[in-house]
């Protein structure tokens, strides 16, 4: 494959030079005309510069940001502007970069927030699950619909132009632990240690696939346990401090969150209500961000002033995040089909017997062109049609390479063809043979004789 792919933010091209004025300077980074304009193209920012006592940049959760400058000199506002770029992009072009380079040196590991999330869909099924120990704790049902359209409705409704999602919910009894849980006989609690997470989920007894969706699945798990092993934390020992979440996240799987109730302090304690869940949903919010592969640009943004990241008033993402997720969703599904297509080369040159149809044929041209489509639209700024430009070249890539011919002739070597058809052509070769040998002798005799 290529050493890189057309991507480009087409944030960073700056068309002007910034002139000191007495006002705030206002541009957009793509194209420099010295008059404002909307922010509600993706990759297409809109920045205000201004005098300030230091230097320092706030970002809102729209296409928009401010940059205060302390020396108002050209150079000194070219530099913190750049910065500033550089702090916001910079993160996510390395990443890109970095995935690039795993495939072309044909390496396993990959970047840590890869290992988070879960391969890119067009849609989810996301399965809210309520496990109860058993019937001591008084829990009967919960208000997690009601939660759902509160807490993460505009989660949702905002990731729609990356992926679609379902929500299903479930309540199931009697869900016990395949492990008891330790005593902490100093404070009065149980504990889970770290080490013992992985085996918290009892499949055997714990139903938790969807038989409604065959979209992949995210699950996340509300734990209440029974009165005898509550209150339940998550810490590494007796003396250790608690887990201050009290959840863990299994990557590309979903969140788990242990909640301890005290019904002496609800009026209804069979019920879980929405204000209960308040906490469990917040956990459940960001273990999604992680999973849906949502990068957290202020903890990944590197700058020798202080940069502020707003976030959006219902915890949505916002419009930062999402060109960020679009174009490194994009990049990865070009880059996957790029690997995809170029082992079945590899596949196909190293079998030379190999025989390759028209179909899959027409896949890999098809797959190739979409790869083309999405990394001109990367480039126009078009990232909703490119990521699905993406999505079409992966699928296809992969239709090609799993294609069931394909797939026969990979276990289906010549060793084995030997294996098979020698003991049905030997049997009959050597009376063959025997009959030819017969033959040469007697031809042989007869031209002695007539000689």
């Amino acid at each position: 494959m290529p050493a890189d792919i057309p991507y480009h933010c087409q944030t960073s091209h700056l068309e002007g030079k910034l002139a000191k004025r007495e006002q705030p300077n206002t541009f957009s980074m793509d194209r420099y005309r010295g008059e404002d304009r909307p922010s509600n193209v993706p990759g297409t920012y809109d920045f205000y510069i201004s005098p300030g006592d230091a230097t320092r940049a706030s970002l809102r959760s729209q296409r928009q940001g401010h940059i205060q400058v302390q020396s108002w000199e050209e150079d000194d506002v070219v530099n913190a502007v750049v910065a500033t770029l550089e702090a916001i992009f910079g993160p996510e072009e390395r990443n890109v970069q970095q995935l690039i380079n795993v495939v072309s040196s044909r390496g396993a590991s990959k970047a840590k927030h890869q290992l988070k999330a879960v391969k890119y869909a067009p849609g989810y099924q996301l399965t809210f699950s309520l496990f109860s120990g058993d019937a001591s704790n008084g829990v009967r049902q919960w208000k997690m619909q009601e939660a759902i359209n509160v807490y993460l409705a505009p989660f949702i409704k905002s990731m729609s132009v990356v992926s679609k999602f379902t929500v299903e919910s479930q309540v199931q009894h009697y869900a016990s632990l395949t492990f008891k849980p330790q005593l902490d006989s100093d404070l009065n609690e149980h504990y889970l240690h770290p080490d013992t997470l992985p085996n918290f989920i009892n499949a055997a007894e714990w139903s938790l696939a969807s038989t409604v969706s065959s979209l992949p699945s995210l699950n996340f798990l509300v734990y209440v346990p029974k009165l005898s092993e509550s209150p339940l934390v998550i810490k590494s020992g007796p003396a250790a401090s608690h887990s201050s979440t009290n959840s863990f996240l299994i990557p590309r799987w979903g969140g788990i969150a242990i909640l301890n109730r005290n019904n002496d302090t609800f009026s209804s304690p069979e019920i879980i209500t929405i204000q209960e869940l308040e906490p469990v949903m917040s956990i459940f919010l960001m273990q999604l961000r992680d999973l849906m592969g949502l990068a957290d640009l202020s903890s990944t943004s590197v700058s020798s002033f202080p940069i502020t990241f707003h976030k959006s008033a219902n915890a949505a993402p916002t419009a930062w995040e999402l060109d960020n997720l679009l174009r490194r969703r994009a990049a990865e599904n070009v880059v996957d089909s790029l690997a995809t297509l170029t082992s079945l080369a590899r596949l196909v040159t190293d079998t030379p017997n190999m025989v390759v149809l028209d179909h899959i044929q027409k896949d890999v041209v098809d797959a190739l062109r979409d790869v083309e489509r999405s990394c001109r639209r990367l480039s126009e700024q078009g990232y909703i049609e490119a990521i699905e430009a993406s999505r079409d070249g992966l699928v296809k890539s992969e239709t090609a390479f799993f294609d069931p011919t394909m797939v026969s002739m990979l276990y289906f070597p010549d060793e084995h063809k030997y294996a098979i058809y020698m003991p049905l052509f030997v049997p009959i070769s050597v009376p063959l043979l025997m009959g030819l040998l017969r033959e040469a002798k007697k031809w042989k005799e007869a031209k002695k004789s007539a000689a």
